[in-house]
């Protein structure tokens, strides 16, 4: 059944993609736009997501939940990382980059929504946070090999923790949100799905998809970041003593979705790969159309 509702999904969100390939190639939307777009995505739609999944009545249950998804995000991010340092370790930060950090905000978010409700994104509000955050920390330091290249402004103001910093005070104080303002939130956080498929179709169209499938090359770091680290860290979460496989399995979509496009603006600033990067995100989109369903399978043949 899941997999089924995540293969529609998935499908759905492949077809948004062709969209704005096409009005890219059609020239409806510059670079300058595309870009404009994912600035909005990841500084105000995504945001929104975050602090809306907060907006519900404090329970202990909800606390609860709240601390032991906050540890399956950290755990995962943890797994993948460390298995990442040791395949690829300075010698290819692309690579390492690109197989540690999944696309949870673009895709996981929606795939979540699609298969448990908007309810479940409340489990995956720390994964999407603590990503970004180890993006602007660890990530910084596998791009350059340097420590000092990281800079506390950009965890500071990034959107990601404000959002989720605002939300935790708006859950744990129960603060309550007049309507007018859940209303606006709910708005804004509905665009995610369209706007980042969007997005990425605009990366699939800029993109030469016959030297990315030909590229044998980036094969093995698409596996580790599409089968391998996914496969390990179901393996460790199956014997976590956790009941709650909605929270389970919904950390593990995140943690199972194709490389994140922020390896392409890492690699554009700290002078790297760019064309490997953008290799990276666009095959690993294409073939999680496979592998996620595929990932799920056994999901739930341990779960269901």
């Amino acid at each position: 059944m899941i997999t089924s509702i995540l293969l529609k999904q998935i499908i759905t969100m492949f077809m948004l993609m062709g969209v704005g390939a096409a009005l890219y190639k059609l020239k409806f939307i510059t670079d300058q736009g595309a870009k404009e777009f994912g600035n909005v995505l990841l500084r105000i739609i995504i945001p929104s997501v975050i602090v809306k999944s907060y907006i519900v009545e404090f329970t202990p249950e909800k606390f609860r939940d709240m601390w032991m998804s906050t540890g399956l995000a950290l755990l995962g991010l943890l797994l993948a990382m460390g298995i990442s340092a040791y395949v690829y370790g300075k010698r290819k930060p692309i690579e390492n980059f690109a197989s540690s950090y999944s696309n949870a905000g673009f895709i996981g978010i929606p795939l979540t929504q699609a298969v448990f409700g908007s309810e479940a994104v409340f489990y995956v509000a720390a994964y999407v946070t603590l990503l970004n955050l180890f993006q602007w920390t660890y990530g910084v330091f596998v791009m350059t090999g340097e420590t000092e290249n990281i800079k506390p402004k950009n965890l500071i103001a990034n959107p990601m923790l404000l959002s989720m910093i605002i939300g935790l005070i708006i859950f744990l104080f129960s603060i309550p949100v007049p309507e007018t303002v859940v209303t606006t939130i709910g708005f804004l956080a509905s665009m995610n799905t369209p706007v980042a498929m969007l997005v990425l179709g605009i990366f699939l169209a800029k993109a030469d998809i016959k030297d990315i499938f030909f590229d044998y090359k980036i094969y093995p770091c698409m596996a580790m970041r599409l089968l391998v680290i996914p496969l390990i860290t179901l393996v460790v979460f199956y014997f976590l003593p956790i009941k709650n496989t909605t929270m389970v399995m919904s950390v593990l979509i995140a943690a199972c979705t194709s490389v994140g496009g922020n390896i392409v603006i890492f690699a554009q600033q700290y002078d790297r790969n760019y064309l490997l990067a953008i290799k990276t995100v666009c095959l690993s989109t294409i073939l999680s159309i496979v592998t996620i369903p595929l990932f799920f399978m056994v999901v739930q043949m341990l779960y269901m």
